[in-house]
C-alpha cells in the first residue's frame, strides 16, 4: 500500500469584544490508500482535521461520493477518520469531504491494472483539467510545473469528423452540409473553457459565437472547407497544497491555432528550461512532410512565443518560427521526442516515435560534439521493445523505458549494453491498463512523463474516459485528461 497526501487549508477570522481579532484555521487533509485485489481495487481515504493544529476528534463529517460503495466513518480519536470506497467498474471516482464551511474535493481513477506496489491514481488537482480535452500531459522533472496540450472541443471530432462529415461527391468530408448530421455537434461546438483565467489568451480566430468555423478552403472532390480544431499548450505552477494553477500559454502567435506543436520534454534548471518538442513546420517539411524535432528555452511561468504566424485569409501566408530544428537524422521517427541527460546535465540522447507508419520508438544518441549541433546517430531499437504492436511516447530514465504500447502504459529496464539487443531489456511490465469501453469507463492510457520530489517519484499521464455513446452506429466520445500515481 502506497499513500497519497493532500492538504487544503481554508481560515476563518472572527471577531470578539474590544476590538480584539481572533483567528480559527480549520485545516482538512485526505490521503488515499489502494488494496490491491482481484479486479478494480478499493482505497481507503483518510481524513486528517485540526484546528490551529490540534486534532479535531469526534466531529461529523459530510461525504459526496456519488459512485461506489461507501463505508461507515471510522473517528479513530486522534482527529483522523477513515472510510473506503469499494469501486463496481473501472472511471473516475470524486471524494468530496465536508466539515463546516471547510471541503476538499479529490477525484480517484479506477482501472483494471495498476504496477504493484504503486499508489492510487488520481485527477490532477486544480484547474488543468476541465470539459474540454487536455492532452500531451508534460511534467517538469523537479514536479513544479505541468503542460498539457489543450483544446476546448470535443477530442472524438477531430478523428471522426471525416465519417460524420462524409458526402457524396467529395472523397473526404463536407463541412457545409454537415451541420445537423448525427453528432456533428462534436465537429462545429465548443466545449470546455478558453479566454477564461484558467484557459487565457486561447486563439479564437476560427471560433464564432461559440461555434467553430474551421478553414474556409475548398479542394475538389477532396474537401469542403477543411477542419481545423485549435490547440494550444498551458503550463501550470504547481501550489503549496500541491495543486496546479497560475496559467501562461505556451505557444505560437497564431490567430487561429492551427499551428499544433506537441509532445514536450523539458531539462530544467530552477525557472529555466531547455525544451524539445515536435511540429510539422508547413514552409520546411524537412523531406518527409511529417513532424521533426525543434528545440527551444523558456523561462518556466511566463508565456512563450513559439513563433510568428501570418495568414492571408484563410491560408499560411508566413511563419517565423522561435525554436530551432534539431538535426537527427530524418528518418520520419519524429514524434513525442524525450530529451535524456545524465546526472551531470549532459544530454545524451533523444528518443521519438514513428508518426508515419511503423508505430515503432527510434533512440538518436549524440556520438559527437554537444547538443544540439553534435552528431547524431539513429539507432533501432531491439524488438523487445518494438514489437508488433504499437510502441510511441517514449520516456528515457537511463534504467527504465516508459512508453505507451496498444493503449496501456508499460516500462522495461534498460540492463546496459546496446539499444539494439533483446539482452539489453528487461521483460514488459504494466503500469496501468483499461480497456473499459462501457460508458464512463477508463479506455486507455500514454503520455508517460516522471518527476521526483518530496523523496517521492511520480508518473503523470493521460486517460481516455468513454464519456458518452454518440447517435451515428459505433460513435463514442472519449474525453481526455491529466492524472498521477506515485511509483513505488
Amino acid at each position: 500500500m502506497r499513500t497519497l497526501l493532500f492538504l487544503f487549508i481554508l481560515a476563518a477570522c472572527n471577531s470578539s469584544g474590544g476590538g480584539k481579532t481572533s483567528s480559527t484555521t480549520t485545516s482538512l487533509s485526505l490521503s488515499f490508500t489502494r488494496t490491491a485485489v482481484a479486479g478494480v481495487d478499493p482505497f481507503t481515504v483518510r481524513a486528517t482535521l485540526t484546528s490551529n493544529g490540534s486534532a479535531l476528534s469526534g466531529k461529523t463529517l459530510s461525504l459526496t461520493i456519488p459512485k461506489g460503495t461507501v463505508s461507515a466513518v471510522t473517528d479513530n480519536g486522534n482527529g483522523t477518520y477513515d472510510f473506503t470506497v469499494t469501486p463496481t467498474a473501472s472511471g473516475v471516482y470524486p471524494v468530496t469531504v465536508t466539515y463546516g464551511s471547510t471541503s476538499v474535493r479529490r477525484d480517484a481513477l479506477v482501472m483494471s491494472t495498476i504496477l504493484a506496489g504503486a499508489g492510487q491514481p488520481l485527477l490532477v488537482p486544480g484547474i488543468v483539467n476541465s470539459d474540454g480535452y487536455e492532452d500531451g500531459i508534460t511534467i517538469t522533472p523537479d514536479g513544479e510545473y505541468l503542460f498539457i496540450q489543450y483544446g476546448p472541443l470535443y477530442f472524438s471530432g477531430i478523428f471522426l469528423h471525416s465519417t460524420i462529415c462524409a458526402e457524396a461527391g467529395w472523397s473526404l468530408y463536407d463541412l457545409t452540409t454537415c451541420p445537423g448530421k448525427d453528432d456533428s455537434n462534436w465537429v462545429f461546438d465548443t466545449i470546455g473553457p478558453y479566454n477564461t483565467s484558467s484557459r487565457p489568451n486561447f486563439p479564437t480566430g476560427e471560433i464564432s459565437g461559440g461555434m467553430l468555423t474551421h478553414l474556409q478552403i475548398q479542394i475538389p472532390g477532396i474537401a469542403n472547407d477543411i477542419a481545423l480544431f485549435p490547440t494550444v499548450f498551458y503550463g501550470f505552477k504547481r501550489q503549496s497544497d500541491g495543486t496546479f494553477a497560475q496559467p501562461f500559454r505556451v505557444a505560437f502567435n497564431d490567430a487561429k491555432g492551427a499551428n499544433g506543436p506537441f509532445g514536450l520534454s523539458f531539462q530544467n534548471t530552477g525557472t529555466s528550461a531547455t525544451f524539445l518538442m515536435a511540429w510539422n513546420n508547413y514552409f520546411s517539411d524537412g523531406g518527409d512532410d511529417g513532424a521533426e524535432v525543434y528545440y527551444g528555452t523558456m523561462t518556466l511561468g511566463q508565456n512563450k512565443n513559439l513563433g510568428d504566424v501570418a495568414y492571408s485569409g484563410e491560408a499560411f501566408a508566413s511563419i517565423t518560427p522561435n525554436v530551432t530544428r534539431v538535426m537527427i537524422p530524418n528518418a520520419a521517427n519524429q514524434g513525442n521526442p524525450h530529451l535524456y541527460y545524465d546526472n551531470t546535465g549532459t544530454i545524451k540522447s533523444i528518443w521519438v516515435d514513428d508518426e508515419s507508419a511503423s508505430d515503432n520508438l527510434a533512440v538518436h544518441e549524440l556520438t559527437a560534439g554537444t547538443f544540439p549541433s553534435g552528431t547524431w546517430a539513429e539507432t533501432t531499437l531491439a524488438a523487445k521493445i518494438n514489437t508488433a504492436g504499437e510502441e510511441s511516447q517514449p520516456f528515457f530514465t537511463g534504467t527504465r523505458l516508459y512508453f505507451t504500447r496498444d493503449g496501456k502504459i508499460v516500462y522495461h529496464d534498460y540492463l546496459g549494453g546496446s539499444f539494439t539487443l533483446n539482452a539489453s531489456w528487461g521483460n514488459e511490465v504494466v503500469v496501468l491498463s483499461s480497456a473499459d469501453t462501457a460508458i464512463s469507463g477508463l479506455f486507455g492510457f500514454g503520455e508517460p512523463t516522471i518527476a521526483a520530489y518530496g523523496g517521492k517519484t511520480y508518473l503523470y499521464f493521460a486517460y481516455v474516459e468513454n464519456r458518452s455513446a454518440g447517435v451515428g452506429a459505433g460513435r463514442t466520445d472519449f474525453d481526455l485528461g491529466a492524472g498521477f500515481i506515485e511509483l513505488p
